[in-house]
């Protein structure tokens, strides 16, 4: 067996244990000139999507040419979706780290946050995220000194705005989603600033555990809403327990809902929903390697580098969508956006 490998299997069998090690090392030294840095990657979720990729992408941009080798951590918490199931990644992770000894981690989004910079906190290796939807607070970093990174921030006046271009006239919005940690901020933040939107209002909020009560809401919004605001849906559980894959969600909702919807990231519109303007994942992952090569680069610390939001959308229409609610189009506004032109269930099989 490969030494490296055969160290992985020993750290992960000791589990989070091995951090009381890594918590006492000195900080590793920097590379000898032209040396590549270790960098591990640890994805809240799983590769290929274009949110995970696309932000690990903007990361070895914003990185620049700095020699780096790289590995990566995928949780998978689409499918790992229970508190047990993402701590033992989590402990996986941790073990990797003790194993492969990285100058600098990069993670993305509020599980890895969670479960693996947390145990961090405080300890010589340099941590820098993208994605992420709760506070600093709320992740234990406000005297985090080995901490920084980029939040994700939805564009929730943007997409409406977006919305009200296909959707003239007054708007009682719906939000819906899973039982997901990182959704109660997003719904926290989308009821504070509804009110300065003339015309709209966020009348219904519904989280659910399974796909049958995602089903059942979504079929009685037409009584209370003109649209749906569609958040949470990799966590809903189908009868015999297990995760309904978002696709088929999404599919779902597409062929049985008849009110136009937003989301706030660009799979969703690839996948049926109408518009969002969507966060941009190559920006949330630019940013971050900016702040990790002021880390390898520059040697600053990541406490002298302000944890900070991406703040630039990108607007993206799904047209068969459109033409499925009967909504007319201005030229100019498929123009100005990225336009999605079928369902990809339309080209299957």
């Amino acid at each position: 067996m490969h030494s490296s490998r055969r160290r992985h299997f020993i750290s992960a069998a000791l589990g989070t244990a091995a951090l009381v090690t890594l918590a006492k090392r000195p900080a590793s030294a920097a590379p000898a000139a032209g040396l590549p840095r270790r960098i591990l990657h640890v994805m809240s979720f799983d590769s290929p999507w274009r949110w995970t990729d696309g932000q690990f992408a903007g990361f070895k941009e914003g990185l620049g040419k700095v020699p780096a080798e790289f590995q990566i951590f995928q949780m998978d918490v689409k499918r790992n979706s229970s508190r047990e199931a993402k701590a033992r990644k989590g402990s996986e992770a941790l073990a990797l780290i003790e194993a492969w000894q990285p100058q600098l981690l990069y993670v993305s989004d509020d599980d890895a946050m969670e479960f693996v910079v947390r145990p961090l906190i405080g300890q010589h290796l340099p941590c820098v995220f993208s994605g992420v939807n709760k506070t600093p607070a709320e992740h234990g970093l406000d005297s985090a000194i080995n901490v920084t990174g980029v939040l994700e921030r939805e564009h929730f006046v943007e997409s409406v705005r977006l919305l009200q271009n296909l959707v003239p006239g007054p708007l009682r919005l719906a939000a819906l989603s899973d039982l997901g940690p990182q959704w109660p901020p997003i719904i926290e933040r989308m009821r504070s600033t509804v009110s300065g939107l003339p015309g709209v209002s966020l009348s219904v909020v519904d989280r659910v555990r399974s796909f049958a009560e995602f089903k059942a809401r979504l079929q009685s919004y037409p009584a209370v809403a003109d649209a749906v605001v569609q958040l949470g849906i990799f966590a809903l559980a189908d009868t015999d327990g297990t995760n309904v894959p978002y696709q088929k969600v999404q599919k779902w909702a597409c062929l049985n809902s008849h009110l136009p919807d937003i989301s706030f990231w660009v799979d969703r519109v690839h996948h049926g929903v109408l518009a969002s303007m969507a966060i941009s994942e190559l920006e949330q992952g630019r940013a971050a390697g900016r702040l990790a090569r002021a880390i390898l680069v520059e040697g600053k610390p990541p406490s002298a580098l302000p944890i900070r939001s991406a703040v630039k959308g990108h607007p993206v229409i799904n047209l068969a969508r459109a033409k499925q609610l009967g909504l007319g189009m201005k030229s100019s506004l498929l123009l100005s956006s990225e336009v999605i032109t079928h369902f990809p269930w339309e080209h299957d099989g």
